[in-house]
This record gives structure tokens, sequence and C-alpha cells, in this order.
């Protein structure tokens, strides 16, 4: 699943600075502020990685939606399938 949030170089410098203040932040509380630290220090670490490589924090929350097996056991095909063979296509003329 390769779907990305951030489709443009601008989407990507935005999250890139955005990262930038808030690695700053966490870093400034990081002496009295532990707990204000660590999850902004976490923020700006997949800010960062979205900005890079663009992909998605949110898209660790989503699911692949699964298509149930058929009676046999195998998923169904999502492209129907034509029911006229080789032989019938050769046979059936081609203009009017």
């Amino acid at each position: 699943m390769t779907n990305t949030c951030a489709t443009s170089r601008s989407d990507r410098v935005i999250r890139a600075i955005a990262s930038i203040f808030l690695a700053g932040f966490a870093l400034s509380a990081m002496g009295d502020n532990l707990w204000c630290a660590i999850p902004a220090g976490i923020c700006a670490s997949f800010l960062m990685i979205g900005a890079i490589t663009g992909w998605c924090p949110t898209d660790l929350f989503k699911r692949d939606v699964a298509v149930a097996p058929n009676a046999f056991g195998f998923p169904e095909a999502k492209d129907s399938l034509s029911k006229t063979t080789n032989q019938q296509r050769e046979q059936t003329p081609t203009g009017a």
C-alpha cells in the first residue's frame, strides 16, 4: 500500500519545517518536561520521515479491505471474465 499523504513538494517542505520547529520544542523541553518532550520528539521524527519519503503516519491506521473467499477458497476476481473463446472471436465478423 503506497498511498502517500504528501503529494507535492510544497507539502513536504511544510512538513519538514514543522518537524524542525517541533524538534526544537522537544529539545527545549528535555530538561524539565520529559512527558512533553518525548511525544514531541516522536511526532517530529514521524513528520521528518514523511517529509523525506512521502510516507504518511496515518497509513499505520489504515487497513486493507480483504475480499471474502468464494466457495472454493479463492479470492474473488475484480475484473469480469469474457465467456467467449478465442475460436468464437475468430469466427465473429469484424465489421458490417
